[in-house]
């Protein structure tokens, strides 16, 4: 059984072998592994034989992407995602967001044609995140073969792509919008609309191009760890019918629908089934998610994928054993469950620790 065949399985409650895997580190976590012993040249997909290999899709206003300064321990940069940053160079930490181009309404009508699908545009799907991507996006023919490269792992092929509240607020700011989500709601809703639009215009020009994706994989963090940032009833009027689109045009050409939303979002869950939403990440456990009742609840009608306390990973090695053989072995039993931490592996957890962390999910996770 390939990673492919084995998340379609997880998907659709068939036989399986074992739970389908894949994670995310956090930059200086690798860089820290490679001193501890991982193989240099190796990328951690292809260490841990992920059963994912991920694609990222660029559906930003394509805002100029240069380097401002760096001065060795910081780096700021302007972003095609219509953002200036602040960043620790080789970390994953907490971003400082320092200026955001759609300044007003004039400035969204100058810059939104940037959202539009140009023939001679440079391809916006690639191997590399869209996150901080400093070079310039290959062609089309080069996306392709990229793409082919990846199809010939027999991996599942989720494309990333910022979602309609994520993609809106990097180029709006994120105060900006929450105000603006009281005051002007209909100009958040075509702002979110343009963006979501195009998400759909990189798939079908994608379909054509014969190199579909198996999911689309969306990052719309609408939520904290003691819950939504906005009202459900605000998430409703403006995010559920494009999420309800989304659903419908790509079950219509058969790609799954997977979700990433940080903090605890489990309010909007029935929400996110009647938009067609097929895989729930990452489910953070100190936001008071337990996959164990999310399964109980929503578990014939959602997959999850996540759950795994990354504090519990770095903690007492009993902790950590049972944090993860007790979800995985449940998960599992119930069906509809893909391994991943609870959101990203930190430094705090060691190579020797993770490799063992791996050895319980393959023990707990086989059928």
């Amino acid at each position: 059984m390939n990673g492919r065949t084995r998340v379609l399985h997880a998907m659709e409650r068939k036989p399986l072998d074992r739970i389908p895997r894949y994670d995310s580190f956090w930059e200086d976590t690798l860089a820290a592994w490679r001193e501890q012993g991982m193989p240099a040249g190796v990328t951690a997909d292809e260490f841990f034989d992920w059963d994912i290999r991920m694609m990222h899709m660029d559906a930003s206003l394509r805002a100029e992407q240069r380097l401002i300064e760096s001065d060795g321990e910081f780096v700021v940069y302007e972003d095609r995602a219509g953002y200036t940053v602040r960043k620790i160079i080789g970390k994953s930490r907490a971003l400082e967001f320092l200026e955001h181009v759609t300044k007003d309404r004039d400035a969204w009508d100058a810059l939104k044609g940037g959202f539009r699908l140009e023939p001679g545009d440079t391809a916006r799907v690639d191997t590399a995140s869209y996150f901080g991507h400093m070079d310039e996006y290959p062609s089309w023919a080069e996306a392709k073969r990229r793409f082919d490269a990846v199809r010939a792992t027999g991996k599942f092929i989720p494309f990333g792509v910022y979602g309609p509240w994520e993609g809106t607020w990097r180029h709006r700011g994120y105060a900006a919008l929450l105000m603006d989500l009281m005051i002007d709601p209909d100009w958040v809703g075509e702002m979110a609309e343009t963006q979501s639009g195009l998400v759909m215009a990189c798939i079908e020009h994608c379909i054509g191009l014969d190199m579909k994706p198996d999911a689309l994989f969306l990052i719309d963090d609408v939520a904290c760890t003691r819950g939504l940032l906005f009202s459900p009833d605000s998430w409703r009027a403006l995010f559920k019918p494009i999420y309800s689109r989304l659903g419908t045009f790509l079950h219509e050409r058969d790609i799954a629908f997977w979700l990433h939303c940080c903090g605890n979002c489990t309010e909007l869950i029935p929400d996110f089934i009647e938009c067609g939403l097929d895989v729930l990440q990452p489910l953070q456990a100190q936001a008071g998610m337990d996959v164990r009742e999310l399964q109980r609840a929503y578990g014939d009608r959602l997959t999850f994928w996540g759950n795994i306390d990354v504090t519990k990973m770095a903690g007492a090695a009993a902790e950590c054993e049972s944090e993860v053989c007790e979800k995985v072995s449940a998960a599992r039993e119930a069906g509809g469950y893909m391994y991943h931490s609870d959101h990203s592996v930190p430094p705090e957890v060691s190579f020797e620790r993770y490799r063992w962390i791996m050895e319980l999910v393959d023990r707990s996770g086989r059928y």
